[in-house]
């Protein structure tokens, strides 16, 4: 590696997330001298296959690719990946035991909620234009008739989703993305897994690992990038931590970050995030098993394993307030209550029996990533473009601040990193 401290490189990359190694990949395709610093001794970020647990590698953070026509997927193609299909939402069940939407009766009020929670999510761009007056997407929900049991249903098919409850989603933002929306129908995996593709678009890249950055100095002509192993030097930076680190003040600035930036940052929510993951001795469930939902702290279930190796394996993901009550719960506990939600969804009483194996990762734990992604409450769309604009000779990209792309999103985080990239290089 070169030496940093006397090396002057033409970009700095702070975080070797998909943002970061997007930004990091295309600069360097184009020539420029770049080095990614990052905090973590891996890359990924919240991407994060897992190999080492002994059965089917699983994916402790990302796992999907939301869209066709997404650059996830036009970099999967590039690298010769192979993606596997994935139709979640036309398989949903509901309930306990849980049962495909489409076999409840057209009267169900469960079925009905799901219906409408989603025809009201799809009017959404149409209904708030950019000078709209902004509201909570659980008040446009109650606009349209919603009950308190309705919204706790729309709060797990549609607020979970987002990592947020269905109160403080803001629908101006919700809307905007609707609007920028290019990602496509369809749904894939990585049947290689995240991790490959990470190595792939890391290639060639000159990475340090295992550096958190301290402070970052700008000094009009250049930038003075502070970690634990000492300065080092660029003339631009592309900061792509997640906007929670940047709110608990884990990187100072000099000069400080204008007003504006900082209001932005301080308006966007990171609630907890965890993945659970239950393997078992044999499936417990029929071949056509994809997601199943219900109102419990465990509220969402899938099959995560390519379907042609049949692993008996079953990924929970609990977001939000759901999460904050799991979270402070130990192993044994939350295991137990796991298993008894799934029983009820599978309609079997010997769930637990089956059960082989346990893991669970919480990322409002993680440092550096201080809980799941961001979302914007009602009243702050405006802060996400705010947040994605160049300062100086620092540039910001990152999930949240995708306002031209789908936050939240993979996808979204390469374009975030791409677009700091043009912004350097045009």
């Amino acid at each position: 590696m070169a030496d940093t401290t006397e090396t002057e490189y033409d970009v700095a990359v702070i975080g070797a997330g998909a943002a970061g190694l997007a930004a990091a990949r295309m600069l360097h395709d184009v020539g420029a001298q770049v080095i990614v610093i990052e905090a973590r001794p891996r890359i990924g970020g919240r991407i994060w296959t897992e190999r080492s647990c002994g059965w089917y590698p699983i994916e402790l953070g990302a796992e999907l690719i939301h869209g066709a026509q997404t650059s996830t997927v036009d970099l999967a193609e590039k690298a010769g990946l192979t993606l596997d299909e994935v139709d979640r939402y036309n398989g949903l069940r509901w309930g306990r035991p849980a049962r495909l939407i489409s076999e409840l009766s057209p009267d169900d009020p469960a079925r009905r909620a799901i219906e409408q929670a989603r025809a009201v999510w799809n009017l959404l761009a149409q209904r708030y234009p950019d000078d709209a007056a902004d509201c909570s997407l659980a008040d446009e929900l109650r606009q349209h008739g919603f009950t308190p049991m309705a919204l706790s249903i729309a709060d797990v098919v549609l607020a979970q989703t987002c990592c947020a409850e269905v109160e403080l989603l803001s629908c101006l933002d919700l809307a905007r993305e609707q609007r920028v929306d290019r990602a496509g129908p369809r749904e894939f995996r990585l049947r290689a897994r995240y991790d490959t593709l990470l190595a792939w678009l890391a290639r060639g890249l000159d990475l340090h690992l295992g550096r958190p950055v301290q402070a970052i100095t700008d000094h009009g002509d250049r930038v003075t990038v502070h970690t634990t192993a000492g300065p080092l030097v660029a003339r631009h930076c592309i900061i792509t931590v997640p906007v929670a680190v940047l709110a608990a003040g884990m990187i100072r600035f000099d000069p400080p970050l204008s007003a504006g930036k900082q209001a932005a940052i301080a308006a966007f929510r990171t609630r907890p995030a965890t993945k659970h993951f239950f393997w078992f001795d044999a499936p417990l469930w029929d071949e056509g098993f994809a997601y199943a939902a219900h109102n419990g702290l465990f509220a969402r279930w899938w099959t995560p394993a390519h379907p042609d190796l049949a692993a008996p394996l079953l990924c929970c993901y609990v977001t939000a307030e759901r999460a904050a009550v799991l979270d402070r719960l130990p192993d044994a506990t939350v295991r137990e209550i796991g298993l008894a939600e799934l029983g009820q969804l599978l309609g079997r009483d010997d769930v637990a029996t089956h059960c082989v194996g346990f893991r669970r990762y919480r990322w409002a734990a993680d440092a550096y990533a201080r809980g799941g992604y961001a979302h914007l409450p009602p009243g702050m769309a405006w802060a996400r473009p705010v947040l994605a604009a160049a300062e100086g000779n620092l540039h910001f990209a990152g999930e949240a601040t995708a306002y031209d792309s789908n936050p939240q999103t993979v996808h979204g985080a390469i374009d975030s990193g791409q677009r700091a990239a043009r912004e350097i290089f045009n």
